[in-house]
C-alpha cells in the first residue's frame, strides 16, 4: 500500500501541489480580506502585490525562449521534406494567431475602455505624495534582476559592451 501512494505521489506530485497552492492562496486571501477591515494602506498592499508581480515577470520572461526552444525541436526531429512544409504552417499559424488577438485587444479597449473612469490626477498626487524608502529601492532592484523580455536585454546589453 505504501508503494502505491508513493508512485501515485510522484507521478500527480504537480498537480497536487498547484491544489494546494491555490486552496492556500484563497484560505489566506479570506483571512487577510475578513481580518483587514479596509485598513491596507497602499504601501501594504504593494508589499503583497510584489510576490505576484515578480511570478509574473518571470513567466514572460520565460515565455520566447519556451515557445522557439519548442519549435526548434520539433523542426529538427522531422523529415527534411516534412520540416519546409510543416515549419511554413507553423509561422502562418503563429500569424494568424498574433494577428486574431492583436484585433480582438483593439475591440476588448474599444469597448471596455479601460481607465476612462480612473483619474489621473489623483494618481499623480499619489505618487508626489509617497516616499521612497530603501525597501522600496531593494525591492525594485530585484524585480529588474529577472527582466520580462531576455531577447531585449540581450540585445541592449550588446550596446552597452
Amino acid at each position: 500500500m505504501n508503494a502505491k501512494w508513493s508512485k501515485y505521489l510522484k507521478q500527480n506530485l504537480l498537480a497536487i501541489l498547484t491544489v494546494v497552492g491555490v486552496v492556500t492562496g484563497i484560505v489566506l486571501g479570506i483571512i487577510l480580506h475578513a481580518t483587514s477591515s479596509g485598513a491596507w494602506s497602499s504601501r501594504n498592499v504593494m508589499y503583497m502585490q510584489y510576490v505576484g508581480d515578480l511570478f509574473l515577470q518571470m513567466l514572460r520572461g520565460l515565455v520566447l525562449p519556451l515557445i522557439i526552444s519548442s519549435l526548434v525541436a520539433a523542426v529538427s526531429s522531422m523529415d527534411l521534406s516534412m520540416s519546409g512544409r510543416i515549419g511554413g504552417l507553423a509561422v502562418a499559424y503563429y500569424l494568424l494567431t498574433t494577428v486574431l488577438a492583436i484585433i480582438l485587444g483593439v475591440i476588448l479597449a474599444i469597448t471596455i475602455k479601460p481607465g476612462v473612469n480612473h483619474s489621473a490626477k489623483t494618481e499623480a498626487e499619489e505618487v508626489i505624495g509617497r516616499n521612497v524608502t530603501t525597501a522600496d529601492t531593494l525591492l525594485d532592484l530585484f524585480r529588474n534582476l529577472f527582466p520580462p523580455n531576455y531577447v531585449q536585454v540581450w540585445h541592449v546589453s550588446t550596446w552597452i559592451f
